[in-house]
């Protein structure tokens, strides 16, 4: 709808950078705030007449957003998933979208997320979009679920957009969980393996120390060795301790550099077996979120700027940096994935095929389930492979320890023998 020249709107948008900046723009309309701010390279969160903005941001929404700060920590995953799918098909069935958050706050949210809804419930009930409470909640929902429903209020289809968004929410934490669970099982199996080895060295080496010293046995280098870390570790004990804690702080904060982030990011992208599963999980996440933003009728370049916000990754943040600034410039989609190369070829032309043929979203829906079932095919594979090698090196560890504490046995008994 067309508005008289002097309209005012406000606005938020976030940069380049991921800054969120607002601000006010003079204009005809609202798509035309939008198409301005998204020529300056900024991705459109909202736009508002000023009037609305000022109501939206009055009193009985302070409290709420306040109480938000202090409750937004204890969210979980599955919380903005659940509420997505209870409260959309309360929507889809004829309930009222405040009744149903309020439906939804009585009963079915978890009692650390209910204050959350409640606030919601009280911005929407005084007149503030949905789509606007969520955004203004960007830790507990994530961006997808804000430009899904500022669609789904510009289409009239509420509720089967928030299934969508929820379907949407719980095909991405499966992700998330299949490459948690591939990198759980081998830390498990090391940090086990440490504890016991480190609990012989500790507890088990002494005893066995004093044993041999009585009986006068020689004690081979390796023994000797290993008996040295054993009392270091008794008699300095809480100083190990604290200097590995210091020294995980000072990791901690070392790797938060550029160059530390970017040699990591190497390192992953570039091994073997974890480069595949990283790869694999870059493209279903992506394209899955793509495909549900494009669908649901969300700009391309809004689309590329919240799949960008998914990942930290250093090389993921420059590809769709890239991506985007390729697609302001007139260039197709396609072409502007292949120029990266992270991307596989496979992808980009199935890509290409989906522009010649206007059926983009369609393409990348494929292309993610096609990256998923290549993710759970990987990770059997990298489970195949690295159960035996850890095998191998835990078992080699515990040997070397079992003969390191047998072999003064061998002197031990030639001692025993020359004196009856």
């Amino acid at each position: 709808m067309q508005l008289d020249a002097n309209a005012t709107f406000v606005f938020r948008a976030i940069d380049a950078q991921g800054r969120e900046s607002s601000g006010t723009l003079s204009a005809p309309s609202a798509a035309e705030v939008a198409f301005r701010l998204r020529r300056e390279g900024k991705t459109v969160l909202e736009v508002a007449r000023d009037a609305l903005a000022r109501s939206s941001a009055s009193t009985p929404n302070e409290a709420p957003s306040t109480a938000f700060i202090f409750a937004s920590k204890r969210v979980r995953r599955s919380d903005p998933i659940d509420l997505c799918r209870q409260v959309g098909v309360m929507v889809e069935s004829g309930v009222g979208i405040v009744e149903a958050l309020d439906a939804y706050a009585t009963e079915g949210a978890r009692p650390e997320f209910k204050e959350i809804v409640e606030s919601i419930r009280l911005e929407v009930s005084s007149g503030v979009p949905l789509s606007q409470a969520f955004a203004k909640r960007s830790d507990a929902f994530p961006p997808v679920v804000s430009a899904l429903t500022r669609a789904a209020e510009a289409t009239g289809q509420l509720g089967a957009m928030l299934a969508r968004a929820a379907e949407h929410l719980a095909r991405i934490e499966k992700i998330r969980r299949q490459v948690k669970a591939a990198a759980t099982y081998p830390a498990f199996m090391l940090g086990t393996g440490l504890l016991i080895v480190g609990l012989l060295v500790a507890f088990v080496l002494p005893r066995f120390a004093k044993l041999y010293e009585d009986r006068g046995a020689e004690l081979p280098m390796m023994t000797k060795s290993l008996l040295w870390i054993g009392r270091t570790i008794g008699d300095h004990g809480i100083s190990i301790l604290i200097g590995a804690a210091m020294l995980v702080v000072a990791s901690a904060v070392w790797s938060r550099s550029n160059g530390v982030r970017n040699l990591f990011d190497r390192l992953l992208f570039g091994l073997p077996v974890i480069g595949r599963l990283v790869r694999a999980a870059f493209v279903a996440r992506s394209m899955r979120t793509l495909s549900t933003l494009l669908s649901s009728g969300i700009h391309l370049l809004d689309a590329i700027a919240i799949v960008r916000s998914l990942d930290r990754s250093p090389r993921t943040e420059r590809f769709w940096s890239s991506v985007d600034a390729s697609v302001r410039e007139g260039r197709l989609l396609a072409d502007s994935v292949r120029r990266e190369r992270l991307l596989p070829m496979t992808v980009a032309s199935m890509i290409a095929a989906g522009e010649r043929g206007g059926r983009l979203s369609e393409v990348l829906e494929r292309v993610a389930s096609f990256a998923e079932e290549d993710l759970e095919i990987a990770i059997k594979q990298a489970m195949s492979l690295l159960e035996p090698m850890l095998v191998v090196v835990l078992g080699s560890v515990l040997g070397g320890l079992a003969i390191a504490l047998l072999l003064p046995l061998f002197s031990l008994s030639k001692v025993v023998a020359g004196n009856p």
